[in-house]
């Protein structure tokens, strides 16, 4: 079975000489999910944008079993930390539709699709506001809308439960579970790589420092310490 996701020895540093991501690899099957955990500064967002290629990493990254490409990123759906970096248009309606446009669907045709997404979750109401007008909860499930609008195979999702209150981050959480697409979360949230995640993979220092089951890696009281996790 074609991997969704190969990352091979990534390493990126920002002033060529000191490595921010230093050596990283790991696999992601079809229907998986991965928790990619470590405490700030570790370099989770980083090691997202590598993967990305917003940042000029070395290293080999495939997609589908294919080199990592525009074409094969269509297959990848992404929710940054800061949601108003997807959101900005007048209406929300047409944040969750302009992914759909920029692939060439007629535009009515999109927006259809977009409130059916958005109905789904609970935000069908909000519409026609702009997303400056949600809450943070709210406006983390819109880009979570615009992330799935074009049904990718794998969703990458940096920090989604940050700075969210608990009821929030509870509801955010069941709409992950529910999600059929493969998963990697950069995280520092253990109960939500516990309740969402199957595998964990734990950095320190932009190096990979353990790497198996949610289970293993958290009710490893000594390596969550080591990996300043608690």
């Amino acid at each position: 079975m074609t991997s969704v996701l190969e990352v091979e020895n990534l390493r990126f540093s920002f002033d060529g000489r000191t490595e921010v991501i230093r050596g990283v690899s790991f696999e992601v099957r079809p229907a998986d999910s991965l928790a990619i955990l470590g405490a700030s500064g570790a370099g989770k967002s980083t090691l997202l944008w590598c993967v990305l290629g917003l940042l000029p990493a070395r290293g080999t990254v495939r997609i589908l079993g294919a080199p990592r490409t525009r074409a094969s990123l269509r297959h990848v759906g992404v929710v940054f930390q800061n949601p108003e970096d997807q959101l900005f248009m007048p209406r929300l309606l047409d944040d969750v539709a302009l992914p759909l446009i920029n692939r060439g669907v007629e535009v009515e045709q999109a927006r259809t699709r977009a409130l059916s997404l958005l109905e789904r979750l609970g935000l069908a109401g909000a519409c026609h506001r702009p997303a400056s007008q949600l809450s943070l909860g709210e406006r983390k499930k819109a880009a979570i809308a615009a992330a799935l609008i074009a049904s990718p195979q794998l969703l990458l999702l940096d920090e989604p439960t940050a700075e969210l209150d608990r009821r929030s981050a509870r509801s955010l959480t069941q709409e992950l579970l529910a999600l059929p697409m493969s998963l990697v979360l950069a995280t520092h949230d253990l109960e939500l790589a516990r309740t969402v995640c199957r595998r964990a993979l734990v950095l320190r220092s932009g190096a990979v420092m353990a790497e198996g089951t949610v289970c293993r890696i958290l009710d490893d009281p000594a390596l969550l310490e080591r990996a300043e996790l608690i």
